[in-house]
């Protein structure tokens, strides 16, 4: 009998984790139904990328927003993410617009209302730059709405075949050459208008009809506020020079090209 018990208990171990994932997924697809509601999508099609902080979902548009196909950011409850590594990106966002000082009051508050406060603030920095950078003509996906926490953009690619991430394509030379460029080029619009991406490289970067779609904002910082700004532009250059090394092509060296651009849009004396 005894080890009839010790068996069930085993099996019942096992089993929980599984049961465990079906409920996180189960609530993030709940953060969906008031889009549903508010007729901004009318199905969930599946899931293209997952993440640490977030899933993205492909889904079927509303007739009201004329396009077929949207994409859904759900940021991950709270409680599964860690908030310890963001005060680099988290510096300066109080002179950054009524909306993020309101939301950042009480992040130095180590208690649950402060950490829901964070998580909340992360996700409005993220909406707001996309409608920045969108507004200026940048390869970002257009930012469409956000309710709580989910924010549903464009979809890029097709409902069979998601825009893959750039690190996972191979360029001919050419086209290779003309990406970077163009990269390049974002990354100095986004400083014109008061943004470094502060985690940009080729797994930030969606690869769709020849061009380069640049995503996940939600640590980008403002660099007439933040102290880091400066080392955090470098790295983006670094990271995307990463990628394209294996090209034969001339790359910018990252120190360099950044004081060029940082001297053009935010301090003429660095």
């Amino acid at each position: 009998m005894g080890g009839y018990i010790e068996e069930r208990e085993e099996l019942e171990r096992r089993r929980k984790p599984k049961e465990e994932e079906l409920s996180v997924e189960e609530e993030l697809l709940s953060r969906l139904d008031p889009l549903i509601e508010d007729r901004f999508i009318v199905e969930v099609i599946r899931p293209i990328k997952a993440g640490k902080e977030a899933v993205v979902y492909c889904c079927r548009a509303h007739p009201s927003i004329e396009r077929e196909l949207v994409a859904a950011k759900i940021f991950r409850p709270p409680e599964m993410r860690s908030f310890k590594k963001d005060g680099i990106y988290r510096q300066g966002r109080e002179h950054m617009g009524p909306v993020d000082a309101r939301l950042l009051r009480g992040l130095a508050k180590k208690t649950r209302g402060g950490k829901l406060q964070r998580f909340n603030a992360w996700i409005s920095h993220e909406m707001k730059t996309l409608e920045i950078l969108h507004r200026a003509g940048a390869d970002v996906p257009e930012p469409i709405e956000r309710h709580g926490p989910v924010i549903l953009m464009e979809y890029i690619g097709t409902e069979e075949d998601p825009a893959p991430v750039l690190v996972g394509v191979t360029l001919g030379e050419d086209e290779a050459r003309g990406i970077y460029r163009r990269l390049l080029n974002n990354v100095d619009l986004f400083l014109a208008n008061n943004r470094v991406h502060s985690d940009l490289s080729a797994y930030n970067v969606l690869y769709s009809n020849g061009r380069g779609v640049i995503i996940d904002f939600p640590q980008a910082v403002d660099p007439r506020y933040n102290d880091d700004a400066f080392d955090l532009l470098v790295r983006d250059i670094k990271n995307l020079n990463a990628y394209f090394e294996d090209y034969d092509m001339e790359l910018v060296d990252p120190i360099e090209h950044s004081l060029s651009i940082w001297r053009k849009h935010v301090d003429p004396l660095r």
